[in-house]
Parts: structure tokens; C-alpha cells; sequence
């Protein structure tokens, strides 16, 4: 089984337009694995069929690449990476990324964390933090080239737990769903605010699915009083 999941998880990311090694896409095939086996005493997530895996996780992560450019060494955090998405994938993918993966739930960095030692990442590690309180830490604190999030939450929130760990010049990358005009008109404020530029939108279908890919580049530096104490960015969001 674990063969013919590698095969198809190369091809299918190939038919894609994502460069997928043998290698590489026996190391995926190992991640969903130990996803599917941890799943059963802890809830990671409800996607646990093989092909729903390939298509909602690791494809949807991995399209980041046909959008930017991942190919050479960059410092990478991902934010509420939950089980690993977008961050093992994007490892696993390109391995001369820094990743940082941080959530605010204990047990899934604990899961997270077994997965790079199984899959012998190196350059990926995994915080139990929240978001709010690591920005404040100066060694994180607008330090990476990208930041990337497929954390449920309005783009407001989202840009006020991102933005500040970007350095200026990097970039912060939100996964959306579908049409997400309305969402970032009232996220437009927010974002300059915290010292966004002009967002970028990529817009495509991936197995019928309306997929979107909010891209900010970080102009300017974030005023120091953001993000705001914990909780705040998702209760009352800025406008």
C-alpha cells in the first residue's frame, strides 16, 4: 500500500505542475502514515482518506510553490500549523526552507515534532505558543522572509497574528477558499496598519475547489502594540 500511495502522490503532484521526487513523495507518504495512525487517539484532523489527504492537504499546501518562488533558502513560520499544513509538506518539498511551525495546542506540536524526527527534517522545528506572545519575543519578531497560514480565521485576525513576524521586504501568504472580496475590503485597514502593502490575489480551482492565495508584502515596520494580548485579534478584529 505505502508503494502505490508514493507513486500516486508523485504523480498526481506532477499532473499538478509541482516537482515531486521518489524520494519526496515517500517521505509524504510516510507523513500521512503517522498522521492517520495518531489520529486515532488524538483528533487531528477529519480528513483521513488517502485521496482526500493528497488533494485538501498536501496538493492544497504544496500550490504555494506555483505561486512563489520556494526553490532556494528562506526563513519560514507558519502560523496555527495545527498536524503540520502547510509547513511539512512545504519542507518536505523544499528542503532548504528554515520552518518554524508554532499552535497554541500542545499535543499537535508534540505530533508535529515526531514527524521531522521520522522524517529526519532537518531545519523545521515545532513551538507550543501562541501567536500573540512569540511576536513579542525579539528573535522572532519580524525575522522571517515568509510567513504562511491556513489557520481558519478572517483575514484581519489573521494579518494581525502574521505581519508582525515578517521582516520588511518578506511576505505573508494566507490560504483561503473561494471568492474573498468581502473579507479583504474589511481587512484593508488592518493590514496597512500593521504595515502591509497592497494585498496580491491568486486566485485557482484545485479538484473542483475555488482556492485562493492572499499574498502581502511587508512595507513598513509593525507599530510595536501589535499584536495585541492574546485573544484580542480574533474577539475584536482591527478595522
Amino acid at each position: 500500500m505505502s508503494t502505490d500511495h508514493s507513486r500516486i502522490i508523485e504523480e498526481e503532484l506532477s499532473s499538478l505542475g509541482i516537482d515531486c521526487s521518489s524520494r519526496q513523495a515517500e517521505q509524504l507518504n510516510h507523513y500521512y502514515e503517522l498522521l492517520i495512525e495518531k489520529n486515532k487517539t488524538m483528533n487531528l484532523t477529519r480528513i483521513v482518506e488517502f485521496r482526500d489527504a493528497l488533494e485538501k492537504h498536501f496538493a492544497d499546501s504544496l500550490m504555494l510553490g506555483r505561486v512563489i518562488d520556494l526553490g532556494g533558502p528562506a526563513k519560514v513560520i507558519d502560523i496555527g500549523s495545527g498536524a503540520g499544513f502547510p509547513g511539512i509538506p512545504l519542507k518536505i518539498l523544499y528542503p532548504k526552507l528554515q520552518i518554524t511551525m508554532i499552535d497554541s495546542v500542545g499535543k499537535k506540536m508534540g505530533f508535529v515534532s515526531e514527524v521531522i524526527e521520522a522524517l529526519h527534517l532537518e531545519g523545521a522545528q515545532a513551538k507550543h505558543c501562541r501567536a500573540e506572545d512569540l511576536a513579542r519575543d525579539a528573535a522572532y519578531r519580524e525575522q522571517f522572509d515568509l510567513c504562511v497560514s491556513r489557520a481558519v480565521a478572517n483575514l484581519s485576525t489573521l494579518s494581525e497574528y502574521c505581519l508582525p513576524f515578517v521582516k520588511k521586504g518578506g511576505v505573508f501568504a494566507a490560504y483561503k477558499s473561494g471568492d474573498i472580496e468581502e473579507e479583504l475590503d474589511s481587512a484593508k485597514t488592518a493590514i496597512q496598519k500593521l504595515g502591509g502593502d497592497t494585498p496580491q490575489i491568486r486566485q485557482y480551482t484545485l479538484y473542483e475547489m475555488g482556492r485562493t492565495i492572499v499574498i502581502i508584502r511587508k512595507k513598513t515596520g509593525t507599530p510595536r502594540i501589535y499584536p495585541r494580548k492574546a485573544g484580542l485579534p480574533s474577539k475584536e478584529p482591527l478595522s
